[in-house]
This record gives structure tokens, C-alpha cells and sequence, in this order.
């Protein structure tokens, strides 16, 4: 009797999740797959993420050696003005916040790398030592980012990729401050953070805006700032997201299987010069409808997915 091959079946089979995901989703694998795509094109990757140095064997390692360098040039450059404040992200399974630290010290920076903590199959944990954005654009002195998403399917051997229109902002808690680099809810925006604090939700519903909101806030308060999210923030972000795919098209699902799909959720900064920096890509986005406005635009977004992967 001839044997069935596995992956062939008389029922179609749809996939909610893409081979390959990971040099997306995964901290370390997203900076080197961004590093490689705009070196490649003749630019600079740190125009378009922070700064960004991947630590394997702690301070031991060859490349921290580098980010020492790069921090002393920080902490002697007066021209910078900068405080030379570094945050430290888990370089692999992690999520919603988890195991992120924002340091102004070199010896926190040390201890932290140092740590030897184990990842889930054993091995060492690596560490992403990222420069922190000082000058972020603020919302009545809060610090925000800003979740957009984006759909990829893999349909007949064709890989394509979507950009979802609508997207919201997400605020912290507490006033902005570079003297308090510990309070979380200062500098870590991620719902699974700001939602443990007793202001969640003080400000705006669920410490959530939407585009609209987001723009007539800066026209009502700041009108001199000339803040222009349609004109100069969104189309920014949008290019990051394209060029995220562009960067990884080889390597998501490479042999193209006959149907899947995966939905990614993107988390952008946006600085006091209306420029966008892509801050990671997350693979199972927080679809909860915590706000009036995520009960609006959750549901259209999954509609919208099922629509173009399963149902086109």
C-alpha cells in the first residue's frame, strides 16, 4: 500500500500561523533580518530602528565590547545631549512586556546581561541592549506608542502580504520622566503593563485613542507643533511594515504552503520630530476589547482578516 504523504490531505487545511514566523516576531531575529535588509539597500538601519546591540555571552561577548564603545561615546559626546539611557529587552521568548528594562547605568546594563538566566530549551538567554528613544513625542506629558497591524497569507505558493488601515495609540500612566528609569509605568506602554496600574484607564478609555483623537488632541494643544499623523506619521509607519516583509519574504514560510496565514501586531514610537522608529513585531497581538474603541475596531480587523485568508 502506498504511503500518504502528511501534508497531503483530501479536505483543505488552513493554518493560522506561518513557518518562519519568528524572523519576524522574535527581537533578535527582526534586528538582524532589518540590519541585513538596509545595509543590503545602501542605508543605515539605525535611521529606522534605535541603535541596537545583540549580546549572546555577556559582557564577555565581542559584542558588547562594541556597545561599550558606543556608550562611552554617548556618555563623553556633549553634543548628543542625551542621558545615555539604554533599555534591555530579552532577546527570545518573551512577550507583553516581560523581562524589559530600562537602565542609566553601565553597571545595570552588566548585571543584566551577566544573568545567566536559561530560556526555555536550556540554553542561555540572550539579550537585545537597545538605545532608549529620550525625546519621545508626548500626550499631555505621557509617553505613547502605537499598534498597528498587519496580515500575511501564503496561499497556492503565493506569499502576500496586507496593511490593516486603522490602528490605535496606547498611553502610559504616568508623566513622562527620564530621572525615574524603574516606574514601568512611565516608560513600558504595553496594555499587560499600563492595565496593573490604579490610573489605567484615568485618562482615556482603556488608555487608548484612536488616529482622530490622536490628531485633534495636537491641533487643540500643541496647534505650533504642526503635528501631521495622515501627512507625516502614518505613511512612515506603513513603510516600515512593508520593508519588515520585504526583509523577511525568503525566509516566512518558505515552502510555501498550500494555505496559511498569520496576523502580526506592530509597535512604532514616534519622536519629538514626528520621526517613526519600528520597535518589534509581535506574533499573537492582544486582540482583548479593553476600550469602546477596540470593541469597534477588533472585531472589523478579525472580520477583515477572515475575509482575505479564509473566505477571499
Amino acid at each position: 500500500m502506498q504511503k500518504k504523504d502528511p501534508l497531503v490531505c483530501d479536505k483543505l487545511k488552513v493554518c493560522n500561523h506561518l513557518e518562519g514566523h519568528i524572523h519576524l516576531s522574535n527581537k533578535k531575529a527582526l534586528y538582524y533580518n532589518m540590519k541585513t535588509y538596509y545595509e543590503c539597500l545602501g542605508e543605515n538601519p539605525f535611521d529606522f530602528i534605535p541603535l541596537t546591540y545583540h549580546i549572546q555571552e555577556g559582557s564577555s561577548d565581542s559584542q558588547f565590547e562594541v556597545f561599550s564603545k558606543a556608550y562611552e561615546e554617548f556618555r563623553t559626546d556633549d553634543k548628543k545631549k542625551v542621558q545615555n539611557i539604554w533599555i534591555v529587552k530579552p532577546g527570545e521568548n518573551t512577550n507583553r512586556g516581560n523581562g524589559i528594562n530600562v537602565c542609566n547605568t553601565y553597571e545595570q546594563i552588566i548585571n543584566l546581561v551577566d544573568s545567566n538566566v536559561k530560556t526555555k530549551n536550556g540554553k542561555r538567554r540572550s539579550y537585545i541592549v537597545q538605545k532608549y528613544i529620550e525625546n519621545p513625542l508626548l500626550i499631555n506629558k505621557r509617553k505613547f506608542d502605537i499598534r498597528c497591524y498587519s496580515l500575511i497569507t501564503s496561499i497556492n505558493g503565493n506569499l502576500c502580504g496586507y496593511w490593516y488601515r486603522d490602528g490605535y495609540i496606547r498611553t502610559a500612566c504616568k508623566e513622562f520622566s527620564l530621572k525615574n528609569v524603574t516606574n514601568k509605568y512611565i516608560h513600558l506602554t504595553n496594555d499587560a503593563i499600563q492595565k496593573n496600574s490604579i490610573c489605567y484607564g484615568k485618562y482615556e478609555d482603556g488608555n487608548k485613542l484612536s488616529y482622530k483623537e490622536f490628531q485633534k488632541h495636537f491641533d487643540f494643544v500643541h496647534p505650533d507643533w504642526k503635528i501631521d499623523f495622515e501627512g507625516k506619521i502614518y505613511p512612515q509607519m506603513k513603510k516600515l511594515a512593508t520593508d519588515t516583509i520585504k526583509a523577511t519574504y525568503l525566509q516566512i514560510d518558505p515552502y510555501r504552503r498550500h494555505h496559511s496565514f498569520e496576523l502580526f501586531g506592530y509597535d512604532f514610537m514616534v519622536d519629538e520630530n514626528q520621526k517613526v522608529w519600528l520597535i518589534e513585531v509581535n506574533t499573537n497581538p492582544c486582540l482583548e476589547l479593553s476600550s469602546a474603541l477596540l470593541a469597534r475596531l477588533i472585531p472589523a480587523l478579525i472580520e477583515n482578516v477572515m475575509k482575505i485568508a479564509i473566505d477571499p
